[in-house]
């Protein structure tokens, strides 16, 4: 108190002059229109301004809640899209309860790589979750890769640019299909093979899964033809623009095909005989 006491009177003079010029200002702006209305102006528009940011660092702060929303929502959104595609293939009057293809499961990138020949990613679901090898892996942009091995809780994934990783794709305009594979050159751009050369196919045209796939539904977007080599007389080298950023990936899904077994157990028979 004595310390207050000693510090006003040190400084008495500078706070008496202080509380006459605030007793100015307010007699100022109190019986002066203008003075009054540029006051108020000026204060609403500081107010503001700190309104403003108070909004945009609390809405920083609640992305990755509202990131996790957006995520499930798009699960949600894919399995009842399935769902739906299912009874309209197979619609007749006992369609209801229609078992679909395909199931989506979010999960999130723990670890990746993007500047190697033998690209991978690891994500933070494994066995103990449902994930086990060959289920395919996309992303909100398009697909990722197939899983390649699994622990616990994590599970390994071969993306699309890796060299040893090979997919069926097609064009979606035409369904003309072949194999897409990296050539371990820029992460951003892989090759369609094997199109015939008579095939019409331009910049920008769609590259998406083929029906031939049991790990990824017909239709999931891979990319965008970037340009048209063809050198060969028979087949064309279409450069792709991957649709995935592999430099931002976060949430993924992981897609579960629930007749793949029953697929492949009738195809060895097949070959079997």
């Amino acid at each position: 108190m004595k310390d207050i006491i000693k510090l006003i009177l040190k400084y008495h003079f500078t706070i008496i002059f202080i509380l006459l010029e605030a007793a100015s200002f307010f007699l100022i702006v109190e019986h002066n229109n203008y003075q009054r209305t540029v006051f108020f102006r000026h204060t609403a528009s500081v107010f503001n301004t700190i309104s403003s940011y108070t909004s945009d660092i609390r809405g920083y702060f609640s992305l990755k809640s509202e990131n996790e929303k957006l995520v499930e929502e798009n699960i949600n959104l894919k399995n009842k899209l399935i769902q739906f595609s299912a009874l309209q293939e197979h619609f007749h009057p006992d369609s209801i309860g229609v078992q679909t293809d395909y199931i989506y499961h979010k999960a999130k990138t723990v670890n990746s790589s993007f500047n190697k020949t033998k690209n991978y990613l690891t994500i933070n679901k494994g066995r103990h979750d449902g994930i086990v090898n060959e289920m395919g892996v996309c992303s909100k942009e398009g697909v990722i890769g197939i899983v390649k091995n699994t622990s616990n809780h994590f599970a390994s994934i071969i993306p699309l640019i890796n060299v040893n990783l090979k997919v069926s794709a097609k064009i979606k305009k035409n369904s003309y299909y072949g194999s897409l594979q990296w050539d371990g050159n820029d992460y951003r751009y892989t090759y369609l093979n094997d199109i015939p050369f008579h095939v019409d196919v331009v910049q920008g045209d769609s590259i998406v899964t083929t029906s031939y796939s049991d790990v990824f539904p017909e239709g999931e977007l891979i990319g965008f033809v970037e340009s048209v080599d063809r050198q060969t007389a028979n087949f064309l080298s279409i450069k792709v623009r991957l649709a995935t950023d592999f430099k931002k990936q976060s949430d993924v899904y992981v897609i579960e095909s629930l007749k793949r077994e029953e697929k492949r157990v009738l195809e060895r028979e097949s070959e079997d005989e």
